[in-house]
């Protein structure tokens, strides 16, 4: 048998197993136990989120003959149960009453015809016959209109189910006509905890720092999470058969910056050492580590002060604990106002830096302006040599 990646493997097939969107499953849930199913759902939100794997498992589940003919099954457990004919079916891939459609790819006014021809004949077992649309943003402006009929009166054996990253692209009287449901950015600590599970289950051995990289990488996205994971299994595990994911290996494979590199920046401005900010500037270029990256997350560096400053506490940094406590000590070293106006600063670097042809002088010169915009920096200039500063000024 072929491999099968994490993602796909370990794909939830309950509503139980999707991760931190509780607030979307138990609405779904409670539809079910009491027979309130709409014709039209919209599920937004980021990559990776479990929009579509939601919309999978509602599929599986209003066609599930145990929820069906189970009260009791359906009121106390309202999950498919994944041994009836059509659960056996969804699992297999060869259930007739579940459509997925892909509207990236199939955006015209004759694809949505072919639809609406499709939508007329009912399930032939079960109850429902369920259409998933994926990106359907990509339906033209034509596609949309054409489906607005269907939408509006539909069959009572359809249910549509529309899964977008951009909300915002799909017409009005569209989403008027679903009920909408937006998916929220999953939390690192979740991703971390799902990404460990699996490690369990793989049997394979990992640093909870390592996992808690791959999770912060991943940006909300347990999906892009659980692709990483693969990636450094493959890179991270020699051929002698040692089987454990180390931070190092992680760090290295990502390209990831560590934490002790910002810090030295903020050393450098709170000191005053254009040297130190230039030996940074130079690490960057030397290995080979992105610019824009670089000033993203020295953004998000300069965040988690901020943070200290107006909470007093370190609970939303999501780092390690030794990290956490080096920012509530080095906190008081920074004002927050100079950290404020060099957050700004980084932030319009970061818009205009692509326009430049020459990224290495930009970026040096944008990190010796922090030191000038700090208190360190306003009592001596960064940019004369120190002889320079005692020469004194002739009057005309």
């Amino acid at each position: 048998m072929s491999y099968q990646v994490i993602a796909r493997k370990y794909r939830p097939s309950r509503f139980a197993d999707i991760t931190a969107q509780e607030h979307i499953t138990g609405t779904i849930q409670n539809s079910l136990r009491m027979g309130r199913v709409g014709h039209g759902y919209i599920f937004s939100g980021l990559r990776g989120v479990g929009k579509t794997t939601a919309a999978r498992v509602f599929a599986k589940a209003v066609n599930c003959q145990r929820m069906i003919d189970d009260p009791v099954y359906l009121k106390e457990v309202t999950e498919p149960c994944g041994e009836c004919e059509s659960c056996r079916d969804f699992d297999a891939g060869a259930s007739l009453n579940i459509a997925e459609f892909d509207a990236a790819s199939n955006n015209s006014v004759d694809d949505i015809r072919l639809l609406r021809e499709n939508v007329r004949y009912g399930p032939q077992k079960g109850r429902y016959r369920v259409y998933i649309i994926d990106e359907v943003h990509m339906l033209s402006t034509a596609a949309f209109n054409a489906f607005l009929k269907t939408l509006e009166e539909p069959p009572p054996h359809a249910i549509f189910i529309f899964a977008t990253t951009e909300l915002h692209k799909i017409p009005a009287t569209i989403a008027s006509r679903c009920q909408r449901f937006n998916f929220k950015r999953i939390p690192i600590g979740e991703i971390q905890r799902q990404l460990q599970s699996i490690c369990d289950a793989e049997g394979i051995g990992a640093d909870a720092d390592a996992l808690q990289l791959v999770a912060r990488k991943a940006q909300g996205s347990m999906r892009d999470a659980q692709s990483i994971l693969d990636q450094v299994i493959a890179f991270a595990l020699d051929a002698e058969g040692a089987r454990e994911i180390r931070y190092e290996k992680v760090a290295e494979l990502l390209s990831y910056i560590d934490d002790e590199h910002f810090f030295m920046v903020t050393d450098a401005i709170a000191s005053g050492d254009a040297a130190l900010m230039l030996e940074v500037a130079m690490m960057v270029n030397r290995n080979g580590y992105d610019e824009q990256d670089f000033i993203e997350k020295l953004i998000e560096h300069f965040r988690n002060f901020l943070i200290i400053h107006n909470l007093r506490s370190s609970r939303l940094i999501e780092r390690p604990e030794p990290v956490k406590e080096r920012y509530q000590r080095d906190a008081s070293r920074l004002d927050p106002q100079e950290i404020m106006a060099m957050t700004d600063l980084l932030l319009q670097t970061q818009r205009e830096l692509k326009f430049y042809s020459e990224h290495q002088f930009r970026f040096e010169l944008v990190l010796l302006k922090l030191i000038d915009l700090s208190g360190a920096g306003r009592q001596g200039s960064v940019s004369a040599p120190a002889d320079e500063k005692k020469k004194p000024q002739l009057s005309l």
